[in-house]
């Protein structure tokens, strides 16, 4: 049996308990609501960077040169990237850009190989589509002073694109896309927000108004629907090489749709009865955990009851 107590402690211990709620709610609702999200497939798995490329060869083989692009602008950014990687990135590139007459952006992936390796050759078989432009800036390079090989030339300053996407959307509602660029070398030429609704198919390209260090572009309503929208952004310099990307063509950014008739996911009863489990975990661990007395206690095998009274 408990210790008998007075009504001042009673008191004292209804507004102690009050309090431990109120602070759980709060708890769940800033630091676990993630985990309680239905599970839209925020969590992606990463495909390893070489397996990446030989889905834009193949996106190449089947004519699907944007896709291709996408993707290899993804391999190319990744931190784990290799040299030997790097040079098929930017001969797979250069291929894309040479198909689609993008004269500029072949130059200026095809400067940055022959950087990487001054002897690159492509196989006699290849077709004298590519072969004759690969030699032409191949020849490029050297006349211009081999830029990019020399090795005392400090690197350039990492560009550095941060946006937070919401967290949900409802839906045939434009989503605008806000975020800032660091870009302290001035490399950066343009950003692209590039978009698509659902997780498969083509991304559709937007550009991003670029003013003062921010970024912004707006999905149109149209491509706003359920379950999930999908986007990410990328920065590129003046010959069209990606430099920077948050989130990317593989691993998207991803934001939840309201279905029609169906509001805030803060509004369903599986949220605040997740919620309500939560803060009751929360409120006996609190309990448990900060509960000291100054007069001797039952056993600590003893039951515990909590009450709380208007």
């Amino acid at each position: 049996m408990l210790p008998a107590m007075s009504s001042g402690s009673l008191v004292r211990r209804a507004r102690a308990a009050r309090f431990a709620v109120s602070l759980a709610l709060f708890a769940t609702a800033h630091v676990s609501v993630a985990t309680m999200l239905p599970q839209v497939a925020w969590a992606q798995n990463k495909v390893p960077t070489q397996k990446l490329i030989d889905q834009a060869k193949e996106k190449f083989d089947d004519q699907q040169y944007d896709e291709s692009i996408q993707k290899l602008s993804a391999a190319l950014l990744r931190s784990d990237v290799s040299k030997s990687q790097k040079i098929e990135i930017y001969r797979w590139l250069a291929y894309n850009y040479i198909v689609l007459k993008q004269d500029d952006s072949a130059r200026t992936a095809l400067f940055a190989l022959y950087a990487l390796d001054e002897e690159y050759a492509l196989p006699k078989n290849e077709s004298p589509k590519f072969r004759e432009p690969f030699d032409k800036y191949k020849k490029q390079w050297i006349e211009e002073g081999k830029p990019g090989q020399t090795k005392t030339e400090k690197p350039l300053p990492p560009v550095v694109l941060k946006q937070i996407p919401p967290a949900e959307a409802p839906h045939d509602q434009s989503i605008a896309v806000t975020g800032s660029v660091e870009d302290t070398g001035k490399r950066v030429a343009k950003i692209v927000l590039f978009y698509r609704t659902g997780s498969a198919g083509k991304f559709l390209e937007l550009p991003c108004a670029l003013d003062a260090g921010s970024f912004k572009a707006t999905i149109p309503a149209n491509a706003v629907k359920p379950p999930i929208i999908e986007y990410y952004v990328q920065a590129s310099d003046s010959g069209g090489l990606a430099i920077a990307t948050r989130g990317d063509a593989e691993t998207p950014l991803r934001v939840a749709v309201q279905a029609e008739k169906e509001g805030s996911i803060f509004g369903t009863w599986w949220f605040w009865t997740g919620a309500a489990a939560i803060v009751a975990g929360g409120v006996v661990a609190t309990y448990l955990l900060t509960r000291k007395s100054t007069t001797p206690g039952p056993s600590p095998n003893a039951g515990i009851v909590i009450t709380i009274s208007d």
